[in-house]
Parts: C-alpha cells; structure tokens; sequence
C-alpha cells in the first residue's frame, strides 16, 4: 500500500478532534479511519496526549505492539470499568488453582492405582507360592514343611486384608 494513499482520509484522532489529518500525524499509522472505536477507548482511558507520550516512550519497532496493548486495555476497561485487566487475571488464576487441583487429584489417583496393582502382582506371586507349597506332599509330623505352608497362607491372608481395606 502507497503510504500517500494511507492518509488520504483522515485518522480516527483526527476525527474525533474535528481537524485535517497531517501527513506527519503520530497516531494515524495506528488509528485509520476504521479504527474509530479502538481510538474512542483509548482516548477515554488515555486521552490523546497521554497516549503519544506512551507511543513515543518506546522505540519504533515496540510502537505498534504498544498500541495494541492500549487498544486492548482499554477495551477490557470499557467492558469492566470497576476491574479492568484485573478481572481478567483473577479469572484464570481461579482456572489455574482448578486446575491443578484436579491434576492433583488425578496423579493421587495414579498412585493409588499403582498401589493397586503392586498388591495384586504381590497376591499372585503369593498365591502361586501357595499353590507350589500345597503341591508338595508333606508330611503331617513334618512340622518344617508345615510352618513353611503356615507363613505363606498367613502373608496371602494378610495382603489379602490389605487389598480388600483399599
């Protein structure tokens, strides 16, 4: 686009200050004609003044990044003349703690499942110990043989106990 075309008509702060629009005019790169609402907020919340002091407080390359921030301020603060931009931050801190809240609660759930499924391995082994033992043939005065099968029935019993209270 030829920048003589670009300030044929006049800018939006122009406009509002019922004046010609100069080629040289600061806010017209910023605030084009169809930008007239986007002026209007920021001219509520800034005035005009104000904002081409903000405009040429940082260098030429943040100068369009800094005035889509004021855009966005001051519609936000149009939205929300009480809060503004703070309203928008307590919001997604509020997201934020429920969210991890729930991540929380679901690597709580992990461990648990964990948990779970180490007892489970651990009845298994138990139970499979137990199948091998009862196997064997054993002596009833075999008293060795006897407190051995004893211990391991009583281990299964007591993860048994442990699963069912999970």
């Amino acid at each position: 686009m030829n920048v003589d075309m670009m300030f044929i008509t006049t800018c939006a702060a122009c406009k509002h200050q019922r004046k010609k629009c100069e080629p040289n005019c600061q806010l017209a790169p910023y605030f084009p004609s169809t930008k007239d609402e986007d002026f209007q907020n920021v001219y509520r919340l800034f005035g005009v003044n104000n904002t081409i002091k903000h405009i040429n407080s940082v260098a030429d390359d943040q100068r369009a990044k800094l005035v889509e921030t004021l855009i966005l301020e001051a519609k936000i603060r149009k939205e929300n003349p009480v809060h503004g931009c703070l309203a928008i931050e307590r919001k997604l801190r509020a997201e934020i703690e429920a969210l991890e809240k729930e991540l929380e609660m679901v690597q709580n759930n992990i461990s648990f499942c964990k948990k779970m499924s180490m007892l489970q391995m651990t009845k298994q082994h138990l139970e499979e110990e137990l199948d091998r033992s009862s196997l064997a043939l054993v002596s009833p005065f075999d008293t060795h043989s006897m407190t051995s099968a004893h211990k391991a029935l009583t281990i299964y019993r007591q993860s048994s106990a442990n699963i069912e209270l999970l």
